[in-house]
């Protein structure tokens, strides 16, 4: 660096020489900062990007914790079928029921009078959330599927888990480039897609017939969502909620739906199966 400003006897001959070298060190420090932009700009910019969103979104930090808690509630409750799953709830109250059918998936509203609430959303594309985001032509985002490489043809499970584990910490900016543009992608899809109850805490679940994740504390939060992955392939979603201020919700209440749910074979489904010919 000293070299690009110091004077030499050579140039102080005359005006012309110094005006060459002058220009030539302008045109080396312009080479050296246009190679240090290349090398690392994107990785600062990674790195400061990653920060950024941790300070504008605090709980993109959160990842999941092993879940410690797998007591069950025994309170008398209600056998539920909904979307070719079967469950139950520990609440016998009445309650109203909204549907919407889309495509082979569905949505089901459930409030009870008793102030909680349920909505079960069996996605259509059961290939993995960032392989229907990726897929969704309204979107225009085909060309992430670059950037998710080989991720969006794991299981919706791993593509799941992938997304929730995401953190500023996990992020390094400056190591491999492919690893650190799609670490801060995710990043910000966490920040985007993500329930706010996210920032109560995050836990992964694993039962014998199925595991997945629980994005929310029932001792912190009044709504929790459930991403719940069947070892058949089987993907549901479930968020659970109250309508009431008085009224929460309880870890065993949660674990008696995860622990009871199952598939069943419905009248329709078989219908769908017969005109398949499976």
């Amino acid at each position: 660096m000293r070299s690009l400003i110091r004077v030499t006897a050579w140039e102080r001959v005359s005006i012309w020489r110094r005006l060459v070298c002058a220009f030539g060190r302008v045109a080396a420090l312009l080479v050296t900062l246009n190679a240090l932009l290349n090398l690392l700009g994107l990785p600062i910019g990674i790195f400061f990007a990653a920060r950024w969103e941790a300070n504008r979104v605090p709980a993109v930090k959160v990842t999941a914790q092993p879940l410690t808690d797998y007591s069950v509630s025994d309170a008398s409750g209600t056998v539920l079928s909904y979307l070719d799953y079967s469950f139950e709830v520990p609440w016998n109250a009445s309650f109203k029921t909204r549907k919407s059918q889309k495509g082979s998936g569905g949505i089901v509203e459930l409030k009870f009078d008793s102030g909680q609430s349920l909505v079960l959303i069996a996605p259509t594309n059961q290939d993995g959330l960032l392989s229907e985001f990726v897929q969704d032509q309204s979107s225009h985002m085909q060309n992430l599927r670059l950037i998710f490489g080989n991720l969006v043809n794991r299981s919706p499970y791993d593509q799941y888990s992938a997304l929730l584990n995401t953190s500023p910490s996990t992020i390094r900016a400056f190591g491999p480039r492919p690893d650190a543009v799609r670490g801060v992608t995710l990043l910000t899809m966490k920040a985007i897609a993500l329930p706010a109850s996210l920032q109560t805490g995050a836990f992964s679940f694993q039962l014998p017939d199925k595991r997945g994740f629980q994005v929310g504390d029932p001792r912190k939060s009044k709504s929790i969502d459930l991403e719940v992955f069947d070892m058949n392939g089987h993907y549901l979603e479930i968020f659970c909620g109250t309508t009431r201020d008085d009224i929460g919700l309880t870890q065993p209440e949660l674990n008696r739906i995860l622990k009871t749910l199952h598939t069943v074979f419905s009248d329709s489904s078989a219908a769908r199966a017969v005109r398949n010919g499976d």
